[in-house]
């Protein structure tokens, strides 16, 4: 069975700001509400279990996209030129504002291509953009490679992945079960 054919408002998500919606794909007219929320049944219709909404700060900031449908993460880019020196830390910023459902997170990793060739990481290792969270998504960045490195305005200078949160909860305790490796720590597993 081969993928179903998806409209443009089905597929990206666009809002209506006023009036009815016109079906693309049917000869029919489908209310403000439903378009937005669209639990009526749809053929043509492809939804995603979560939203995530990106709001733009800056002119130049890029709306992000997946690279290939089965990407897990999606490349985020500066809005400004730059550069990095080598054992050299820098903040910079990515135009963008996101609103993550809650009982999800968004995760930022360095990018591998400008790890390989430039020695290009995060300075916290990973990012956390927790739900509540509303300003602008900053990316810090380390230089831990031998040259200088120069980023021009839209570059891709990190990826972010939307992870889904466990319910859990804390618990004090007096004593914690036994297992076979116990107390051991770094090294403890072997080589």
């Amino acid at each position: 069975m081969g993928m179903l054919e998806t409209c443009k408002r089905c597929k990206y998500g666009v809002e209506i700001i006023r009036g009815d919606y016109k079906c693309e794909k049917q000869e029919i007219k489908i209310t403000r509400d439903e378009a937005l929320y669209p639990f009526r049944r749809c053929k043509w219709f492809v939804f995603k279990s979560s939203l995530v909404k990106v709001k733009k700060l800056h002119a130049l900031a890029v709306v992000p996209k997946r690279a290939t449908v089965e990407s897990a993460g999606f490349d985020l880019h500066c809005i400004e030129d730059f550069s990095i020196r080598p054992g050299e830390h820098y903040t910079t910023h990515t135009g963008l504002a996101f609103e993550i459902p809650p009982g999800y997170v968004m995760l930022i990793y360095p990018r591998s291509g400008n790890a390989k060739k430039h020695g290009i990481t995060l300075s916290n290792a990973v990012g956390v953009v927790d739900s509540d969270y509303r300003g602008e998504v900053m990316i810090l960045m380390y230089n831990a490679g031998t040259h200088e490195v120069f980023f021009q305005a839209g570059d891709r200078i990190a990826q972010a992945i939307i992870h889904t949160l466990p319910d859990i909860e804390l618990v004090e305790c007096e004593e914690l079960s036994e297992t076979e490796r116990g107390r051991g720590g770094f090294g403890s597993t072997g080589s």
